[in-house]
């Protein structure tokens, strides 16, 4: 289980030895999380309630987590202790938010996971135009020509696409989604060889009619949580 860090600021010394012993002794548990610290890093801090009105802000940037030991009336109020501190008390509050840390430290390490693979899927993808796109679907704009035109040469990345259009990733995304909804699109997993051959100009534009098919392109939508552009 990992070791969530606890810090004591300005409580009196009598109360820091109550909190040490509490800590040593649940340290006996092996699903206990937490280990005393002096310096920061800090995920909790249990704070003097009388003395840290003048220092609020800096506590609230020392720990995620902040426990109040207070000598006033404060029965159900989250995140404060009464004195006496008591360690049946002072564990639960320390189970309760260290299940919290350590959950909101998976999610943190799920998305990280979850936009790397996204990115390499973005990466390793490589699209061309199969056929050039309808008129409807282009309108009159210059960059929806650019990104087109880079696509009908030959297949690209994501990444290559964006550098080479001077468009936003997010931008070339968009517009693949509904390149692919439109039916004109192929798509291919995988690197192409730097001698692929290259087509001819652009032709003409014509029509054809869409055959959405969201597939690899919706997917990639929908990680992102990008539109159309």
């Amino acid at each position: 289980m990992p070791r969530l860090r606890l810090g004591l600021f300005r409580l009196p010394a009598v109360e820091i030895v109550v909190v040490q012993t509490i800590v040593r002794l649940s340290a006996q548990n092996g699903s206990f999380p937490w280990k005393l610290v002096d310096e920061p890093p800090f995920d909790a801090l249990l704070v003097d309630g009388t003395l840290i009105e003048d220092h609020l802000a800096e506590v609230e940037q020392m720990a995620p987590a902040v426990l109040t030991v207070t000598r006033l009336h404060s029965e159900g109020m989250a995140n404060t202790l009464e004195r006496p501190i008591r360690a049946e008390k002072l564990q639960q509050w320390l189970s309760n938010t260290g299940r919290e840390l350590v959950e909101a430290r998976r999610w943190a390490g799920a998305v990280k996971l979850e936009s790397a693979l996204s990115q390499e899927l973005l990466d390793s993808a490589r699209f061309m135009l199969r056929r050039w796109p309808p008129v409807a679907l282009m309108g009159r704009n210059e960059d929806n020509d650019r990104m087109a035109n880079l696509l009908w040469q030959r297949q690209m990345s994501v990444s290559e696409m964006a550098e080479r259009s001077g468009q936003s990733v997010s931008r070339c995304v968009g517009f693949l989604q509904v390149l692919r909804n439109a039916g004109v699109l192929d798509v291919q997993m995988g690197d192409t060889p730097p001698d692929a051959p290259k087509l001819p100009a652009a032709p003409q534009p014509q029509t054809e009619s869409p055959n959405p098919g969201p597939g690899l392109i919706g997917g990639l939508v929908r990680r992102f949580g990008l539109g159309s552009p």
